[in-house]
């Protein structure tokens, strides 16, 4: 069985009287695609923000690599280096240019990580670094086919470009896993498309993504798992084929039935 990489035991989060998520279990594997799906106020963006550490969990355990995730500045600062976050508003810097916002956190983590151990990726000072580093915003921005804007700033950049980059710059920390919260859900149906095609090129043996997604068909084209959330509760859990094409769950049934 493949190494868990992200495990969720018994999770509950609450907004003052309101229960949003219900003692959640399910665990990811390494490399593994996990869709999650469900109507809206079902729990699905509070799941991926609690996994995220944006929202505090109010009770149970998130495990990394099989560590708990402690609410530390140490040990949140460590794992969300390793966990990348794409949002569904793109959240660019728009006094940057697009090369600037993707070299971002990596600087911050040379600066530190020099300061720390002497080195950045083998690189021996902090002017070695940013060589460095501003080669892999040209490689990632160049995977998200947007080599000839780097340059350019936010405001001049489709919605469509604008997630692109947000995703080049989760990419720039080289993430264990990569979570997306509807990223498609600001766009028009036109730009849609092409933000799902780099996610779906992303998909490797050892990528692990998060995708909470209102997309069904790319939902069954890309995901391993499909997780179907419905008042807070994992109502079913299993591959695209268990949950999308045969649904044993009335509220999973009734919930795809929209999209037929």
């Amino acid at each position: 069985m493949a190494e868990s990489i992200i495990k969720v035991e018994n999770l509950v989060k609450s907004f003052g009287d309101h229960e949003v998520l219900k003692k959640i279990d399910f665990e990811i594997s390494k490399g593994e695609v996990v869709c999650i799906i469900g109507s809206s106020g079902s729990g699905k963006s509070t799941l991926l923000r609690c996994i995220n550490h944006l929202e505090t969990p109010t009770g149970g355990k998130i495990l990394f690599h099989g560590e708990e995730v402690k609410n530390t500045q140490s040990s949140l600062s460590k794992y969300r280096s390793q966990v990348g976050m794409v949002f569904q508003s793109f959240n660019l810097f728009p006094q940057y240019t697009v090369i600037e916002n993707i070299m971002l956190a990596p600087k911050l983590a040379a600066k530190e990580q020099i300061k720390q151990t002497g080195e950045y990726m083998g690189a021996k000072s902090y002017k070695e670094a940013l060589e460095i580093i501003k080669s892999n915003a040209k490689s990632l921005l160049e995977r998200v086919g947007l080599s000839e804007k780097s340059e350019s700033y936010p405001c001049n950049l489709s919605g469509g470009q604008q997630q692109r980059v947000a995703i080049a710059r989760a990419l720039a920390l080289n993430p264990d896993v990569l979570c997306f919260d509807e990223p498609t859900s600001a766009l028009d149906p036109e730009l849609t498309g092409e933000v799902l095609n780099v996610i779906r090129s992303l998909k490797t043996s050892d990528s692990t993504m998060i995708v909470v997604t209102h997309e069904i068909e790319f939902a069954r084209d890309v995901a391993d798992k499909i997780i179907f959330m419905a008042d807070g509760v994992i109502a079913e859990e299993g591959t695209p084929e268990q949950v999308i094409n045969n649904p044993q769950n009335p509220r999973t049934q009734a919930f795809l039935s929209r999209f037929n």
